[in-house]
């Protein structure tokens, strides 16, 4: 008796398994590129902006810390990124795991630098800022008396200059603590809310490693 031939269609099921493995690696390969390139774009800013490296200045510190909080949610992006792209991976998840880790509670404990060079910082820009108002007070106090000095400038005018220098050092002194205060709180907050993110990466990424093993 003659038989049939066996169908050769693909079950639903399996088919549909097969597209979504497909899918799944193809989006993890996107993410691993992208992840890869975006690391490396934050290493590349940060060593351009870091050289020449000067750890005992604090123009230096203050500049590279400020700029690490800016660029700092693109480091995270590209770790949330090669997690998921080697999530299956326990090999690569682990150690990318605990890097992650490290640089987020790097990340939280530089906030401390960061408060204590923004009080440096404000210290020297209000004290630059009196020695100007200072030497300019007194290059009006030695004109006051002087014999020489032109008669279009009177004493009257000497005092409103002295009046206007003295409320103008008010006023920079005012700002120059705002503005420092500002960039401070500015930078401490994007490192601490990228160090939280990047430690709770780490701390998934290694729970879930010990589940592959």
């Amino acid at each position: 008796m003659a038989t049939l031939p066996k169908s050769t269609i693909p079950r639903p099921g399996h088919a549909s398994r097969s597209q979504s493995a497909t899918g799944d690696y193809s989006s993890k390969q996107i993410c691993l590129i992208v992840g890869i390139f975006c690391l490396a774009g934050f290493s590349v800013n940060m060593l351009t902006l870091g050289i020449p490296v000067s750890l005992f200045s604090l123009d230096w510190r203050v500049n590279v810390l400020q700029q690490v909080g800016d660029y700092s949610i693109v480091l995270l992006f590209s770790f949330a990124l090669l997690l998921y792209a080697n999530s299956n991976h326990r090999r690569w998840m682990r150690p990318i795991s605990l890097v992650s880790m490290v640089i987020g509670v790097a990340f939280m404990l530089s906030c401390v630098l960061v408060i204590r060079d923004s009080l440096v910082l404000r210290s020297q820009a209000i004290a630059t800022i009196g020695n100007q108002a200072q030497q300019l007070q007194s290059q009006i106090d030695e004109n006051r008396d002087n014999p020489e000095l032109p008669a279009e400038i009177t004493p009257d005018q000497l005092r409103q200059a002295s009046v206007q220098i003295a409320s103008q050092e008010e006023s920079l002194k005012q700002n120059a603590k705002q503005d420092i205060t500002k960039a401070g709180f500015a930078s401490m907050g994007n490192l601490i809310a990228v160090g939280l993110g990047l430690a709770a990466l780490g701390r998934l990424g290694l729970r879930t490693s010990r589940g592959y093993g």
